[in-house]
C-alpha cells in the first residue's frame, strides 16, 4: 500500500504550479530528493508539473524513508503557507493550506506545531521541554532534536537517543538533588536512586491512602519502562554492532519506545520540580 496517495501527490503538484521553478527545486533539494529526468522527454502539462514529476519518479511510495523525504517537503510547504511566506495573496495561502492539510489527513498525516506526524502517533515533546527551568536546555534540546529527526528515518538512532535522554534526565535529577552516583551505574540503578530521592519508591507509599495498591503498581512499572527500553536499544538501537538487526523494527516501534521514554522523563522532571517548589 502506498504511504502517500496519488491524489495527495497530485494536489501538491497543482500547488507547485503556482510557484517558480527555482522554488520547486529548493523544496525538494533541501531534503535530498533525487532529481531523475524522464528518459522519454514527456511533458506533463508544463515545465512545473514536469519538474515535479522528475522528483517524484525516483520515489518508492511504499518506502517509509523515501516518503518521509517527500513529507518533509510537504511540511515545509505547509509551514510557508501558514506563515504567509508568499504574502501577495494571504487568502489564497489559507485555501491551499486547508486543502493540502485535508488530503494529508486522509492519508493519515496531521500537521501540528509545524510538523507532519502520523495521526495518533504524535509524540509530545513540549511537556518535557517545559517540565522544569533547571535543565541544561541546550543539552536536552540536542537529544530532542536528534530523536525528532530520526524517529521516521533511523529507528535505531531514535531508540538509542531516547535511552540517552532518559539517562541524562536521571543523572540531572540526582545532580540537582546533590546525590552521588557512579558513572558506571546503569539506568535501573539510577532510576532506583531517583525514585528514592523523589519519594517514588513503591514501598514508601502509605498503605492507608486510597488506591495505594494501584499507585504501587504504577510506580513499580516505571522501572520496567526504562529497563525494557534499554533492552530494546541493546537489541535494535544504535551501538553494539546491531546494524543488521535494525531491519526488524520500523517507525511504530520507534514511536512506542520514544513515547514511553518521553513520558517517563517528563513525569520525573515534573515531580522533581513540584517537590522543589513546595
Amino acid at each position: 500500500m502506498e504511504i502517500i496517495s496519488k491524489k495527495t501527490r497530485s494536489e501538491f503538484k497543482e500547488y507547485f504550479v503556482t510557484i517558480t521553478l527555482r522554488e520547486i527545486e529548493n523544496y525538494f533539494d533541501n531534503h535530498d530528493v533525487q532529481f531523475t529526468e524522464h528518459s522519454d522527454e514527456s511533458n506533463y502539462g508544463g515545465q512545473r508539473r514536469t519538474l515535479v514529476e522528475n522528483y517524484y519518479i525516483g520515489i518508492d511510495w511504499r518506502n517509509p524513508i523515501m516518503c518521509r523525504k517527500i513529507l518533509n517537503v510537504y511540511q515545509d510547504i505547509l509551514n510557508d503557507l501558514e506563515d504567509n511566506k508568499f504574502t501577495w495573496n494571504t487568502e489564497q495561502n489559507k485555501i491551499w493550506f486547508d486543502k493540502l492539510s485535508k488530503f494529508l489527513l486522509r492519508d493519515g498525516f496531521e500537521f501540528s506545531n509545524g510538523e507532519l506526524s502520523s495521526v495518533g502517533q504524535i509524540v509530545n515533546f513540549e511537556d518535557l521541554q517545559n517540565a522544569t527551568d533547571l535543565l541544561d536546555k541546550s543539552h536536552f534540546q540536542e537529544h530532542i532534536d536528534r530523536i525528532k529527526k530520526s524517529i521516521t528515518e533511523d529507528v535505531g538512532l531514535a531508540i538509542g537517543s531516547t535511552k540517552e535522554l532518559v539517562e541524562s534526565t536521571l543523572k540531572t535529577i540526582l545532580n540537582k538533588s546533590k546525590i552521588s552516583f557512579d558513572k558506571k551505574d546503569d539506568i535501573p540503578k539510577l532510576l532506583k536512586s531517583v525514585q528514592k530521592a523523589l519519594e517514588l519508591v513503591p514501598d514508601d507509599v502509605d498503605d492507608a491512602k486510597k488506591g495505594s495498591d494501584i499507585i504501587k503498581i504504577l510506580l513499580s512499572n516505571l522501572s520496567q519502562v526504562v529497563i525494557k527500553l534499554t533492552e530494546l536499544r541493546n537489541l535494535y538501537g544504535t551501538g553494539h554492532g546491531k546494524e543488521n538487526a535494525r531491519k526488524g523494527l520500523n517507525e511504530r516501534h520507534a514511536k512506542l519506545a520514544v513515547g514511553a521514554g518521553i513520558t517517563l522523563a517528563t513525569f520525573l522532571l515534573e515531580t522533581f520540580e513540584h517537590r522543589r517548589l513546595k
